[in-house]
């Protein structure tokens, strides 16, 4: 899996340098892009917990709408009335994505994701995800994206299953800048993951 992860880094960041939109005549080229962003969750059930999220995300856009991506973010959980419960977890995450342009005014896309989580106890474990949604265009800045998101641990023993509904809104400042807000709301096998959540992000174009 650290293999994996390494040679996935190395290659999306070979493409972060050299890709770019090409010039006039050319064909067009591998766009890069940086994501980071940051969202608040509280379980579904108690709204006790509170979980607050850091990523960053460092990916590329190819002709195609194809998009491979690597993701590194870390977690804590904040336990009320707790000083010593409070606990920090790291991920790491590679993702394929394809969208389709069917010539409609809506945009649909599918993706799959493999991850690594480390617990604050040294324990780690890998898990998968499947995403499917559509992207509607409302102006020619402002954006809707619907969709939802299945994900469980390849161990068993891990209670990491959980199927999300997401809603955001995408604000294009210009060509290179990208903002959203995101709404999700997650059930899960386990109560720990299922939660309810705004996550805000600014993306950069290139």
């Amino acid at each position: 899996m650290k293999k994996l992860i390494a040679l996935t880094l190395l290659a999306v960041s070979g493409a972060v340098v050299a890709g770019d939109s090409g010039a006039d005549g050319e064909a067009p080229r591998n766009k890069p892009f940086v994501m980071v962003d940051t969202s608040m969750e509280k379980d579904a059930s108690a709204l006790a917990n509170e979980y607050v999220n850091v990523n960053l995300t460092m990916g590329v856009k190819t002709p195609s709408k194809t998009e491979f991506s690597v993701k590194v973010g870390a977690s804590a959980k904040d336990v009320p009335n707790s000083s010593t419960s409070d606990k920090m977890a790291n991920n790491i995450e590679l993702k394929l994505k394809q969208s389709f342009d069917l010539g409609t005014f809506f945009v649909p896309y599918v993706s799959v994701r493999l991850g690594e989580k480390f617990n604050a106890d040294t324990t780690h474990f890998t898990h998968y995800a499947f995403d499917a949604g559509l992207k509607l265009p409302l102006s020619e800045r402002v954006a809707l994206d619907v969709g939802a998101r299945y994900r469980n641990a390849f161990e068993t023993a891990e209670k990491y299953r959980s199927t999300r509904l997401h809603a955001m809104v995408l604000f294009d400042v210009d060509k290179s800048n990208t903002l959203g807000l995101r709404y999700t709301q997650s059930e899960a096998q386990s109560y720990t993951e299922e939660r309810k959540g705004w996550r805000v992000h600014y993306q950069r174009n290139y």
